[in-house]
This record gives structure tokens, C-alpha cells and sequence, in this order.
């Protein structure tokens, strides 16, 4: 029986896909932000509305911004093709409107607890990734901790009041793995 290769954060497996990617796919970056969500679902909406005004502020030929929606395992070359992941999204918690940062091992913990039916859909990606080898190095979520998950357009008052701590935190998280990235394009210079 053949075991599969370990992972260790400076190397990676990346799937074939990589290599011949259609002409109307965007080239891979060492940064990936999903935003995943639902709009006409209220407050769960959030992870796309962040991810609308972070793409928007941040032109960097380095970092790839991906509308998840509700998507489920059509995502999974997004996940496997990841070095640094970063996930903006609605998570579960006692306080409306309160910010939301988790990294590494504590991602999985995250999205265990269920607030919508597409955080099921990113634990499927997460484990699909491992099982199959090709998984980010480095993953990161900014969340918010919705009021109201119902049919509906608008966020409520206290998630609008939190864009502005969600966007400096993921900005934090940008502005980290930007200079890691500069730093390593000075050491090989």
C-alpha cells in the first residue's frame, strides 16, 4: 500500500490543473480571498459584501478575490490551488456584529459549528483538499457574527457596523502575507 506524501508548509503538491489552465482562467496568486455567503439571505451575506470592498481597495497582481457564494465542491480547485488562504464569512457566535478571527487548526473548529448550509460545503473543501493532498499552506477567516440569517437583501445594523473592523482585520491578514512574500522575493534576489 502506497502512503500518501507528507505536507509541510514550504512545500506543496499542486493538482495537474495548474498546469493547463484554460486561457479564461486567472492566473493562480500566492493569495486567495473567498468570500462565501448568501445575499438574499441577510446577514449571511457579509462574506461577499467584505470580499466587494477588499477587491475594490486592493489592486495587487498577487492576490486572486473569489466570489464563493454558496458554493460547495465546485470550489475545490480554489482551496487546492491556495498557498495563503483567506475566507471572509459570516460565523456562528453569541454577539451580532462581533469580528470574528481564526487561523490554522482552529479553521476546521470554526466551521464545525453550523450557521448556513455552505459552511458544511467548505468542511467537505477542506477535507477534500487533505484527502487529496493539495491544500493551502496558510489559511485565515475574518468573520462576523450575523443578527438575522433570513430571506432578505439588506445586512442588519450591527453587522453594517462591523465592515469597518472586518476590513482593517483582513487587511492586517494582507498586509502580513504581502510583506512574508516580499521578504521572500528579497532573500532570493
Amino acid at each position: 500500500m502506497t502512503s500518501l506524501p507528507s505536507q509541510s508548509s514550504t512545500s506543496r503538491i499542486r493538482p495537474a490543473s495548474v498546469e493547463n489552465r484554460p486561457p479564461f482562467e486567472p492566473a493562480i496568486t500566492p493569495i486567495t480571498v473567498l468570500g462565501v455567503g448568501n445575499l438574499i439571505m441577510g446577514d449571511d451575506g457579509i462574506g461577499l459584501a467584505l470580499l466587494e470592498r477588499l477587491a475594490a481597495e486592493r489592486r495587487d497582481g498577487r492576490i486572486t478575490f473569489v466570489d464563493g457564494a454558496t458554493g460547495g465542491m465546485e470550489l475545490l480547485p480554489v482551496v487546492q490551488e491556495a498557498t495563503r488562504l483567506l475566507i471572509l464569512d459570516a460565523v456562528a457566535g453569541k454577539e451580532p456584529g462581533a469580528v470574528v478571527c481564526f487561523s490554522g487548526d482552529q479553521v476546521p473548529r470554526l466551521l464545525a459549528t453550523k450557521l448556513s448550509p455552505h459552511q458544511v460545503g467548505l468542511l467537505d473543501l477542506f477535507a477534500a483538499s487533505r484527502m487529496l493532498g493539495a491544500e493551502p499552506a496558510q489559511v485565515e477567516v475574518v468573520g462576523v457574527v450575523p443578527q438575522v440569517v433570513d430571506l432578505g437583501l439588506e445586512l442588519s445594523a450591527p453587522v453594517t457596523a462591523a465592515i469597518d473592523e472586518a476590513l482593517r482585520q483582513a487587511r492586517v491578514v494582507l498586509d502580513r502575507w504581502l510583506a512574508e512574500l516580499d521578504e521572500s522575493t528579497e532573500v532570493d534576489e
